[in-house]
């Protein structure tokens, strides 16, 4: 059997966006480096029309996710909000969710916390259920970076695609002659433009 080379395309993906929640905020490494990340990822998202499904663990006691991720939700894109005490998000609802609503779907994206928590048990459990998983590696974290790391490395050993946000980015779009291109370059640079002013955003050391 020919292993998954991992390539994607807007049509069969999906952002997986994991337990980002407000209690957690001064918890998790970098914890304002994963908003930002995924805030951006979210708006790339929206404009190529890729379905947004977010977790939040026991929100009763944890909070909602951050105000930041849910003033990016777009009514003409289809996002959903899952609650959970399972760590993984692969509980029955989301699975369910995913077979009667998008039923073409062969990629997921993964951002959020913990890595070595919820994202790495979410990413078995997809991985187990026959989707490609892909790991932003620069939006997921972890309480400290050793735990990240290390997970990180444990999906790659399952068979997950470890990449950045960048990339993944440039991979939806392919092409520059894509019609959606002009409108992704400002997003893409102000990305950029954030790390640079504040460099303790950045996850990019592996």
């Amino acid at each position: 059997m020919i292993r998954s080379l991992g390539k994607i395309v807007p049509e069969t993906s999906a952002l997986f966006i994991c337990d980002i929640q407000s209690k957690f905020a001064n918890h998790i490494f970098k914890f304002n480096g994963v908003v930002n990340q995924s805030k951006y990822m979210m708006r790339v998202c929206n404009e190529l029309k890729v379905p947004i499904i977010f977790t939040e663990q026991y929100p009763k006691g944890l909070g909602h996710t951050v105000e930041d991720l849910l003033k990016e939700r777009n009514e003409n894109n289809q996002s959903k909000i899952f609650e959970k005490t399972l760590y993984s998000m692969c509980t029955n609802e989301v699975l369910n969710h995913l077979k009667q609503n998008h039923k073409d779907l062969k990629s997921i994206l993964i951002t959020g916390i913990e890595t070595h928590v919820c994202v790495l048990q979410s990413t078995l459990d997809f991985l187990e259920n026959g989707y490609d998983v892909h790991i932003l590696s620069d939006a997921v974290s972890s309480n400290n970076n050793n735990d990240r790391l290390i997970a990180l490395e444990r999906m790659r050993q399952s068979g997950a695609f470890i990449t950045t946000t960048e990339s993944i980015i440039f991979q939806l779009t392919r092409d520059a002659t894509h019609k959606s291109f002009k409108s992704i370059v400002p997003i893409t640079k102000q990305r950029r433009d954030d790390l640079v002013a504040d460099p303790s955003l950045s996850l990019s050391k592996m």
